[in-house]
């Protein structure tokens, strides 16, 4: 099970090593996650409520849409990672994807939050699951091979985690600058509209903002890493058939430790989904929080990135990876939903309290230093996968081992993009709702729930990923083992 199955030589892997990466290209790299860090924020946070509150499609509805488009994404990703993996084009196996999802990034996303006026309530349903599907598709395109070329560029057990800090920051940056654009530039508070999120004037001139800054973070991120080019790895030519992907997929899910990863990252990855999905409604209907304060709320992010950047490095340099994400995931699941519980034990301020807004803030800075210190962590837990593959399987699939555990990752996040709308529609939140007429009891009978989920399945995730086994001794003889087979690739006379 363990012994390497026969590939062929590998002497264009050995060919070139990559070099070492400056900063400024460890930046540049960083900066395409703000197209991800962007629309986790916007599509993450205020789709539902746009869709459902603003434009009257039921919640149901739109988390159904939101959800069936994640599902259908996953199997692209898939087959996105395979082709990447394979593919010999004179711009590598990465850069030509890259390039080719700017422009569709931009298109996509704009039409998503424009929807032709007049439409009823089910076109609006098909434009939106249209309009997200191909959003998604597009963003793949860049985020499936932009994943897919860390590992190779970082192989060291403790520089790809470096790495990934720098690609957590930045994401995170992207998305506090998407927050700032959308609630305090385009989703201000009006006469009309003193929740400035409940405007429906405001979001198509965010769109196109928003939009912009993705294409850019994209552009900038593949001009920033082309040099890197003639310096990876490039597959040796065949012809992959069916029967051989499926073989590579196979060998891939039959890894102990990816299957943890998998598991893990699925239990995880439901509630965190599930938070982003109903943050919007716990900030607007629980706090009455206006757009204003939201927008500092979700900015702390810019505060929180650099300093979990640091933390994660130093805590997974003392503690070891596994450890050190324990600890920082654990600690960030009690911090995140802290607020929330203390308002439902009636021990948190009153809304509109001068002190109100500041805790909030505390709190989210500190969940949010601890959650991307864990992200980092984790992420660079996932990559070593890569390397123990290969050493048994003398293949290079990045991009089937970090997105074949994102298809799965997606589907968990599909799930929890459809239990909003659920919860939504079990508690009866009326549509159109203010928070000045709504039912206290509706919106905690929501949290109760919510918490429920959020603490149980995070509880089994902690448990999940306790049961991974590579750590830093172990990553180091996988390089062996490769570096090895890539020798003697080399020696190896020409047929």
């Amino acid at each position: 099970m363990d012994q390497p199955t026969p590939q062929p030589p590998l002497q264009e892997a050995a060919r070139v090593q990559p070099r070492p990466l400056s900063l400024t290209t460890k930046v540049l790299f960083g900066i395409g996650s703000m197209e991800d860090g962007s629309q986790l924020i916007v599509v993450g946070g205020v789709l539902l409520l746009y869709y459902s509150q603003i434009l009257h499609v039921p919640a149901s509805l739109v988390s159904l849409a939101l959800g069936v488009s994640l599902f259908v994404d996953a199997v692209f990703d898939l087959l996105v990672a395979q082709f990447s993996d394979n593919l010999r084009a004179r711009l590598g196996r990465r850069h030509p994807l890259m390039y080719a999802s700017i422009l569709p990034v931009g298109i996509s996303f704009i039409a998503l939050w424009t929807p032709p006026h007049g439409l009823s309530q089910h076109q609006l349903f098909l434009w939106l699951c249209v309009t997200v599907t191909a959003f998604r598709f597009s963003h793949s395109l860049y985020m499936v091979p932009s994943g897919a070329l860390l590992p190779e560029i970082a192989p060291g057990y403790h520089d790809r985690t470096q790495m990934y800090g720098f690609r957590y920051m930045l994401g995170a940056t992207g998305g506090a600058i998407a927050a700032i654009l959308t609630y305090g530039v385009f989703l201000r508070k009006t006469p009309e509209f003193p929740l400035g999120q409940l405007n429906p004037a405001g979001y198509p001139r965010m769109a196109i903002a928003v939009g912009l800054l993705m294409m850019a973070a994209n552009l900038i991120s593949d001009l920033g890493t082309h040099s890197r080019i003639p310096h990876l790895y490039r597959p040796a030519p065949r012809d992959v058939r069916w029967r051989e992907w499926a073989a590579e997929v196979a060998a891939i899910f039959s890894n102990r430790n990816f299957l943890i990863a998998v598991a893990g990252g699925v239990l995880a990855a439901i509630p965190v989904a599930l938070t982003a999905g109903l943050l919007i409604y716990i900030n607007t209907f629980i706090f009455s929080l206006p757009s204003k304060s939201v927008a500092l709320l979700v900015a702390t992010q810019a505060i929180s990135a650099p300093i979990g950047f640091a933390l994660a490095a130093a805590v997974s340099a003392k503690l070891e990876k596994k450890r050190a994400y324990l600890a920082l995931y654990a600690t960030g699941v009690i911090v995140t939903h802290g607020p929330l519980v203390l308002r439902l034990l009636g021990l948190l301020p009153p809304n509109g309290a001068a002190s109100l807004l500041p805790i909030l803030i505390s709190t989210q800075t500190v969940a949010g230093i601890l959650t991307i210190s864990g992200s980092i962590v984790n992420t660079s837990m996932i990559a070593d996968v890569v390397e123990e593959n290969q050493a048994r399987t003398a293949r290079r699939s990045e991009g089937l081992v970090l997105f074949s555990d994102r298809l799965t990752l997606k589907l968990a996040s599909g799930l929890a993009t459809i239990l909003p709308g659920i919860l939504l529609a079990i508690v009866k939140f009326p549509a159109g709702a203010r928070p000045s007429t709504l039912d206290p009891a509706i919106m905690r009978h929501l949290a109760e729930i919510y918490l429920l989920l959020a603490f149980t399945l995070s509880g089994l995730a902690i448990l999940t990923w306790r049961t991974f086994r590579i750590d830093q001794a172990g990553h180091q003889k996988n390089l062996a083992v490769i570096a090895a087979r890539r020798a003697a690739a080399a020696d190896r006379p020409e047929a």
